[in-house]
């Protein structure tokens, strides 16, 4: 009789790895954490494309989104574009670009939040539809992943139509129009001329385009800070002092006679920020302002003119006849005994 073959039992078990590792990577999805492990390992070149995408096809949706939210967040722009050309290929990727078209606005906004944290080739189109479509908050979240892409178009399309943002705030439409990177620059000054004077978008594309420090700008912002309306003269102020460029002074001197005390505030942290000694007097007169906010920009603004404007306050807080100007002297006066950083902060805010 024929002997049978025995099997080694380690050869057994060794074939037989295979098949369970399988089986219990159906059972154990990846975790959030784990993938971005492999996301990492992949940009260090310690796991190739292939393996990449068969543990991002094992993990669940929201742990896949979480995942990417937090690596994306980290990383340089090129390593975005690397991990973005294989993750395109994941099928939860796929099903999220067809939930664009989902009815439900708060899930098409979702989709476009996903779908913004990957450069994925072919995804801009459909962006700036869901953007156009809205509503509102649909609008806003694809715009916001356009801007990640600094896709111009997607701005070109905002700043063209304003009741899309009339109901953001216009710091949250500054942040906006700033993430679309230097080139916006370009845009805004194209379309200034364009968008209402009222606009929420109009007031944030003024301040903006300071910010970006875009010195082509300066001109219009000194007519506008001189004729525009109410809200566009305060933005107009506030960018030429994002600016901060000394030929503004004469400006923006004569601007403290505006009428509007919202003005004038904006105005004397303008100066503060430009720091040209010129402005000095001025400033110590308008310490003295009925409003208390002309009266607390005009004095964190002389902080920041120097030795000059230092000895002024401490002579408007030792000898002004008018109270209320030597006790905001004082309190910058007591400001700057702490650190500087406080007077920047102070200038800063609105």
């Amino acid at each position: 009789m024929d002997a049978t073959p025995s099997i080694d039992t380690s050869t057994a078990r060794a074939a037989e790895a295979p098949v369970g590792a399988a089986r219990r990577r159906r059972r154990h999805p990846a975790s959030a954490p784990a993938l971005v492990l492999a996301f990492a390992r992949h940009l260090t070149g310690h796991l190739d494309a292939e393996p990449l995408r068969r543990i991002a096809d094992s993990a669940r949706p929201e742990d896949f989104w979480e995942a990417l939210e937090s690596f994306t967040d980290s990383i340089t722009g090129s390593e975005w574009r690397r991990i973005s050309r294989e993750l395109h290929w994941v099928r939860e990727v796929n099903r999220e670009m067809e939930r664009l078209q989902d009815r439900s606005p708060w899930r098409r906004a979702l989709a476009a939040r996903h779908i913004g944290l990957l450069a994925v080739p072919g995804t801009r189109a459909p962006l700036r539809r869901v953007m156009a479509k809205g509503p509102g908050l649909v609008t806003l979240t694809a715009a916001l992943a356009l801007a990640r892409r600094r896709d111009g178009p997607a701005l070109q399309w905002l700043l063209a139509n304003p009741r899309a943002t009339a109901t953001r705030g216009r710091q949250q439409l500054v942040a906006l129009i700033l993430r679309f990177g230097p080139t916006a620059a370009e845009h805004l000054l194209r379309w200034i001329d364009e968008i209402p004077q009222e606009s929420a978008i109009f007031f944030a594309a003024v301040e903006a385009i300071g910010a970006l420090g875009e010195e082509r700008a300066r001109p219009p912002l000194e007519t506008l800070l001189r004729g525009g309306p109410l809200e566009a003269r305060v933005a107009a102020a506030r960018s030429l002092g994002r600016l901060a460029s000394p030929v503004s002074v004469p400006a923006l001197m004569l601007a403290l006679e505006d009428p509007a005390w919202q003005v004038q505030a904006q105005v004397a942290s303008a100066l503060g920020r430009i720091g040209d000694p010129i402005a000095v007097p001025e400033l110590a007169a308008r310490a003295a302002d009925p409003s208390w906010w002309v009266r607390r920009n005009a004095a964190y603004a002389l902080a920041r003119h120097g030795a000059e404007g230092r000895a002024t306050l401490e002579k408007l807080a030792a000898t002004s006849p008018d109270r209320y100007a030597a006790e905001m002297a004082v309190e910058v006066h007591d400001a700057l005994a702490v650190d500087d950083e406080g007077i920047e902060e102070a200038l800063g805010a609105d």
